[in-house]
């Protein structure tokens, strides 16, 4: 019989020796539960012990939010602003008679709630629960895969839509365009959409973020985006040479060049991306290409990340990350080639492992670069 997510929690912590996982609002609690609360400064925690039921801990504003989420009433435990919250926590704790000597916490919880429950939880240890809802999260089922792919086609329809006007967008702003997508992505039914557009030079910055730069001929566009369907994420860059008409120009051949050689990587690392191998294999049949042709130090971060809930995930295709590729695991592949005070271009696929290899989750052209009428 197939074991389902909190058996399998429960199974990891007591291999780890975990007495407790402390979940605040994240999307760990989303996982887990399938629902979270809006994140502020109350404490709201998902407690699951290794022994004994689960319950949630939270502010009495979100207590009928979390009721409504199928836990049964008695396992909705609240507090009311003005009380002390950690103090309350722990007579929960001690009531329920569920050891504290060793307590899992995300990444993600503010220093706000762990600094108090550290001082409050004196004697016990606290760690990084990444070994168990990190690894967990990082192999994906057939349901996960089928919603990722379904963000990726979906954000892939609204840039094609977006890019429809072609050199129309000559003269308008990277806020505009970026406006422009995201509501494409939208109508389509992504939430959580968001995009960075970076025009010309702005483009070597690897996460620019600004909106005010326009788009120009004879120069570049590089648009990273991307959203959620029904909780799963589709992260995609492609890059565009907007054609102002002049002829084979230098920084036209430029650009072409760079993006043959970016291409040439993205290939590369999608083809070692195969069952059995390793994560850095990704990275450095990628970076290989790069700094085979002489752009080595322009290529300035990881090859890739994991993907699901969160856009930045692990494991990461990166130097240094040895985790085996196994049917599952979904990731990113996006090599970059950022020459400042010129262009930058990187271009990116979604990758999801399955039991006969990579499958790419982009079908958007890597080829229609080049921006025309």
């Amino acid at each position: 019989m197939k074991k389902s997510v909190n058996e399998r929690v429960k199974e990891a912590m007591k291999e780890q020796g975990v007495d407790l996982l402390l979940i605040t609002p994240s999307s760990d609690m989303v996982y887990l539960l399938g629902n979270c609360m809006m994140s502020d400064e109350r404490l709201n925690v998902y407690v699951v012990p290794a022994e004994g039921r689960d319950f949630l801990f939270v502010n009495d504003v979100y207590g009928q939010e979390a009721a409504g989420w199928g836990i049964p009433e008695t396992e909705v435990v609240t507090w009311k602003d003005g009380e002390n919250a950690v103090s309350l926590l722990l007579e929960q704790l001690k009531k329920k008679r569920l050891p504290c000597g060793k307590i899992g916490v995300g990444a993600s919880m503010p220093a706000g709630f762990l600094v108090p429950l550290q001082e409050a939880f004196f004697q016990t240890r606290f760690v990084l629960h990444r070994e168990i809802l990190g690894r967990m999260r990082r192999y994906k089922n057939e349901q996960e895969q089928s919603l990722m792919e379904e963000a990726c086609s979906r954000c892939t329809e609204a840039l094609k839509a977006v890019m429809k006007a072609g050199s129309g967008w000559i003269g308008k702003t990277e806020g505009a365009f970026a406006d422009a997508l995201c509501r494409e992505m939208e109508q389509r039914g992504i939430s959580e959409a968001g995009a960075l557009v970076c025009a010309g030079t702005h483009a070597a910055v690897p996460h620019y973020t600004g909106k005010d730069g326009v788009i120009s001929a004879d120069a570049c566009l590089l648009v990273d985006f991307g959203g959620k369907y029904m909780g799963y994420c589709s992260d995609m860059s492609r890059t565009f040479y907007f054609y102002g008409g002049s002829g084979e120009n230098d920084k036209r051949r430029e650009f072409e060049a760079v993006y043959g050689i970016v291409l040439a990587a993205l290939e590369a690392g999608q083809g070692a991306a195969v069952l059995g191998g390793r994560m850095e294999d990704v990275d450095n049949a990628a970076r290989s290409v790069i700094a085979g042709a002489g752009y080595g130090e322009y290529f300035t971060h990881r090859t890739g990340h994991g993907i699901g809930i969160d856009t930045h995930e692990e494991p990461c295709a990166a130097s240094g990350d040895k985790s085996v590729i196994v049917p599952g695991l979904a990731f990113s592949v996006e090599p970059g080639i950022y020459l400042p005070g010129k262009f930058g271009i990187r271009i990116e696929d979604q990758i999801f492992m399955t039991a006969d290899g990579a499958k790419v989750l982009h079908d958007y052209p890597r080829n229609e670069w080049l921006v025309c009428g």
